[in-house]
């Protein structure tokens, strides 16, 4: 079966397409580890995603443009699709969603402080009795613990004379 040079084109100019979204995914990949670090297993997790998620791509490259059939210009087309978009764009988008990302947790952390500030003013009015409650309370605590270790030694002290007062006997 001929192919026209016009339907290569297209399944070609597809493949560049489809390998520029696998670099997109790619970098949205590195994006989620620059902002979050993630550990070992969480990051053979994401890889194993990654590579789902590009199998899936390639398929529907190969499927929509070529109703299936694999020929090598796919391949070529989708390699060079990646190198297009990491020479081309991969710093401008990572860039730009690294500083959307900083200014968000930066408003985020304003209305948080602005949510709790009355919240820490009550913790710091209540502080005041309750540290005043707290430091009577150890003080308490530690008279009656050398009261009870004094009359604990009273009465070893009472056992010993009693004792000693039967073997005399």
């Amino acid at each position: 079966m001929q192919v026209s040079v016009s339907s290569q084109v297209y399944v070609f100019l597809f493949s560049l397409l489809g390998g520029a979204i696998i670099s997109f995914i790619y970098d949205l990949f590195r994006i989620k580890r620059k902002a979050i670090k993630t550990g070992t297993l969480g990051m053979l997790l994401e890889d194993t995603l990654y590579w789902i998620i590009v199998t899936i791509v390639i398929f529907f490259i190969v499927y929509l443009s070529n109703d299936g059939e694999l020929r090598g210009y796919i391949f070529i087309g989708v390699i060079l699709g990646v190198i297009l978009y990491l020479l081309l764009l991969s710093k401008f988008v990572i860039g730009s969603a690294l500083i959307v990302l900083r200014l968000l947790y930066r408003v985020f952390k304003f209305i948080w402080m602005i949510i709790s500030y009355p919240f820490r003013i009550l913790f710091k009015i209540l502080g005041i009795p309750t540290g005043f409650m707290k430091t009577n309370i150890r003080k308490a605590y530690k008279r009656t613990r050398t009261a009870g270790r004094n009359e604990l030694a009273k009465a070893k002290m009472w056992r010993k004379i009693i004792r000693s007062r039967r073997k005399k006997k």
